[in-house]
């Protein structure tokens, strides 16, 4: 899952017209956290924020199976869970290996915690080898900060092969991208990882792949992260002590921000 973190330039004017919300500061679509204590509530608030517009999308289709691939630790899984329709049968997989070992047993725990172990079936499995799913036995695929993960053009195509092969025809499928794109207002700087896949990339090789019926909507809630969590955030992403040094400085001014996401739905 990587992406494009930011500083906005003079983003602290706008934080004084901040409002409090659940706890947390809000400004307009930016949730702060400014404090150590604000880090779990913002992304709980952003990823409650973000399964609600994945359920948005999916609409008035009618489905009984929905699969999630790179479900990771459950951060979207459990807010989708509470907003879909509990006869809905969920399948949750991610590979659990590399940066995200161990994330699967996480995920059950977490699951219990919440009282939702019994609505999801989850298990280890590659997105571009998916084990124990039957071919056309899906009727809905959701996936969000899976596809960076498959920088390559082979990498990506596997994948969705396996998607096409579980979807029932007509079934549906929507994923959620954080954009590599620079935000229009001036930077002080961007902090690059590998890019995301732009949607007209994702229409050429999913229409090469047999998909059909693509829309592309945006997510445009993201997260202002004060200092301290600037810190943590972009350590957890590679950061070394040598460019957290350098930028000391605007960091405590003016923090980071998560880029926005953009959706891109198709059908089989």
């Amino acid at each position: 899952m990587q992406a494009d973190f930011r500083i906005a330039k003079n983003v602290s004017q706008s934080l004084k017209r901040s409002l409090k919300t659940g706890g947390l500061e809000v400004s307009g679509r930016k949730i702060i956290a400014r404090n150590r204590s604000d880090l779990s509530k913002a992304w709980a608030r952003y990823y409650d924020l973000l399964a609600a517009q994945f359920v948005e999308r999916i609409g008035r289709r009618r489905f009984r199976v929905i699969l999630e691939a790179g479900c990771g630790k459950g951060q979207l899984t459990i807010p989708l869970l509470r907003r879909l329709p509990r006869e809905v049968k969920v399948i949750a997989i991610d590979s659990s290996k590399g940066p995200y070992a161990g994330w699967s047993k996480v995920l059950s725990q977490e699951l219990r915690r919440a009282g939702l172990e019994k609505r999801v079936r989850s298990f280890r499995s590659d997105a571009r080898r998916i084990r124990g799913i039957e071919s056309e036995s899906v009727d809905i695929i959701v996936s969000n900060e899976l596809l960076c993960d498959l920088p390559y053009d082979p990498q990506l195509e596997k994948a969705l092969i396996e998607f096409y092969r579980i979807l029932r025809p007509g079934g549906f499928m929507i994923h959620g991208e954080w954009s590599s794109s620079p935000a229009a207002e001036p930077q002080a700087f961007l902090v690059k990882h590998w890019p995301s896949w732009t949607p007209d990339q994702l229409f050429s090789i999913m229409r090469k792949n047999g998909f059909h019926n693509f829309q592309v909507t945006y997510f445009d809630t993201t997260i202002h992260f004060g200092y301290e969590n600037a810190l943590k955030e972009l350590q957890t992403w590679g950061a070394t002590k040598r460019f957290l040094r350098r930028n000391d400085a605007v960091l405590k001014r003016e923090g980071i921000e998560l880029p926005y996401e953009h959706m891109v739905e198709c059908e089989k």
